[in-house]
């Protein structure tokens, strides 16, 4: 069974995927291009969280 701090952290991590997966799409849409390198890298970083989050976290 999952505490409230995991359960919480799970929902967060999930949360942040969705926005790093509409950020992408944008980007991948050609939206912002003024900025666009900045943020490809922004959606790297967050990325490269995400997934060392669930490794780091079996339980998420």
């Amino acid at each position: 069974m999952q505490d409230t701090n995991t359960a919480n952290q799970g929902d967060l991590i999930f949360k942040l995927d969705q926005d790093r997966s509409w950020l992408l799409e944008n980007l991948d849409k050609g939206k912002w291009p003024e900025i666009r390198g900045e943020l490809a890298a922004l959606e790297r970083k967050i990325s490269k969280f995400i997934i060392s989050v669930q490794e780091n976290n079996v339980d998420i």
